[in-house]
């Protein structure tokens, strides 16, 4: 499979965004990956507003569906400081990218926050993609 390509429109026309309260760790599910396909990722933004948080973008490994280190692969992983946000290129103008796992229809992908903080604590998140 080659690099994404434009195919006219924008590069990653997709997003997936949200947020919440983390305690120590919480797993986000972003989605299943489609069978026959990958999710080709362009970049993201975290944002902790409330304390320190790691986001780690993760996808399953094949034929795998659960949100747990062992079912799972690190795509990224970023520390963003209380009351912060950090923007990640990950696509790099076609230097580096990042991708998950072609899918089966069973895999998903995830964000995985942790925080070493039992106090609960906000998250901010999005992240540009495309499907190739």
């Amino acid at each position: 499979m080659g690099r994404p390509t434009g195919g006219g429109g924008a590069l990653f026309n997709l997003s997936k965004s949200g947020s919440g309260n983390v305690g120590t760790e919480i797993w986000v599910n972003l989605g299943v990956i489609l069978a026959g396909r990958s999710n080709w990722i362009g970049s993201a933004t975290w944002t902790s507003p409330s304390k320190a948080t790691v986001f780690e973008l993760r996808t399953n490994t094949s034929g795998k569906s659960t949100g747990t280190i062992a079912n799972t692969s690190l795509l990224d992983s970023s520390a963003v400081r209380a009351g912060q946000s950090v923007n990640r290129d990950l696509y790099k103008g076609g230097a580096l990218y990042i991708t998950t796992v072609l899918g089966t229809g069973t895999e998903h992908w995830w964000l995985r926050i942790t925080s070493k903080s039992a106090t609960a604590g906000s998250y901010i998140y999005k992240v540009s993609y495309t499907e190739q």
